[in-house]
């Protein structure tokens, strides 16, 4: 079976998913009706928190999760087949991921509980998720990089710098704006929404990277028999 679908799906589902809930809640009055990526609008999380755009969210945000821990397994072995030459890196690349894939499946699996224990662990897990995403994309980005200066560059190389550039950009900004600006919870929702498609354009990025490189991943079954 063939795995290359993987950072596709990665990057679609939840781009997808996300943007629809946002209509069906803002349709049912949940949320109110405005622009996702300008100030004073909703969360991505209050698109997902009643029923019955909560279904969709969480049936889209849980597989998600689990294909994003395969998508950085996968990632990891294409970057040793391009023979990088920092395999510490890349090893650190892939916990890192893997373990942002984990903190997203926690955050998708609260969310709509209502309690201050369960509020607790969907803002651990949205910081494990994008702090360790961000730290993983950046590395991959700087493996690939590498690796181009030898093989040569890719289309998506470029493409992955500006990714990386932009979200180190945007939340620096969020950052800045979180310390200095007193109206900063006008904006804060809309830098969520601006980085969160950014990270999710990383992957979809990866995977015309993988056609370019001719990867195939796949998932086999030993015809051993004991």
């Amino acid at each position: 079976m063939r795995l290359n679908f993987v950072p596709l799906v990665t990057a679609l589902l939840p781009t997808v998913a996300v943007h629809v809930c946002y209509l069906m809640a803002a349709n049912l009055g949940h949320v109110s009706w405005c622009f996702p990526y300008f100030p004073d609008c909703v969360s991505i999380s209050a698109t997902g928190r009643h029923a019955p755009e909560s279904f969709v969210f969480r049936a889209a945000i849980i597989p998600t999760a689990v294909l994003m821990m395969i998508y950085w397994k996968l990632g990891s072995e294409w970057l040793k087949t391009l023979a990088t030459p920092m395999t510490g890196v890349n090893r650190t690349m892939m916990w890192l991921g893997m373990t942002a894939g984990l903190g997203l499946f926690v955050y998708a699996i609260v969310l709509g509980e209502v309690g201050e224990l369960y509020r607790l662990q969907r803002r651990v897990g949205m910081i494990v998720f994008y702090i360790l995403t961000y730290l993983a994309q950046l590395l991959m980005t700087i493996q690939v990089v590498s690796v181009a200066r030898t093989r040569g560059a890719s289309k998506s190389t470029p493409i992955l710098v500006a990714i990386s550039g932009a979200v180190t950009v945007l939340g620096a900004m969020s950052l800045l704006s979180w310390a200095f600006y007193e109206d900063y919870r006008r904006y804060e929702d809309a830098f969520e929404w601006g980085i969160t498609l950014l990270i999710l354009a990383h992957p979809l990025a990866i995977y015309f990277a993988w056609r370019q490189s001719g990867y195939r991943a796949r998932l086999t079954v030993s015809d051993r028999r004991s």
